[in-house]
């Protein structure tokens, strides 16, 4: 099986509006693998592994639903090495104590 795997940055008002949650909740639609993180510079970054088909629809369905009361203003991908991620997760934020 052909695995994709992407780190993607999300820019605007993307912290403080439940934007980790929604894509924990987008993922378990799709088949992916992976994690979210607020990042300490306001952005949220998104870790995704999984087929590139499954990959493209689950980052598709993150940026045509939003949450609510965010606002994507620009987004970063970067494609990385896949690593046999299995599930998806909320990560420690970046940045933060502990």
């Amino acid at each position: 099986m052909l695995v994709k795997r992407e780190l993607v940055v999300l820019h605007g008002r993307v912290q403080g509006v439940f934007f980790r949650q929604t894509v924990l909740e987008i993922a378990a639609r799709h088949t992916v693998a992976g994690t979210v993180r607020n990042r300490a510079d306001a952005t949220l970054e998104i870790d995704v592994e999984g087929e590139p088909a499954a990959v493209d629809a689950f980052l598709a369905d993150v940026l045509a639903n939003p949450p609510r009361h965010a606002r994507v203003d620009r987004t970063t991908r970067e494609p990385r090495t896949p690593s046999g991620m299995r599930g998806f997760t909320c990560g420690r934020s970046r940045g933060e104590a502990g």
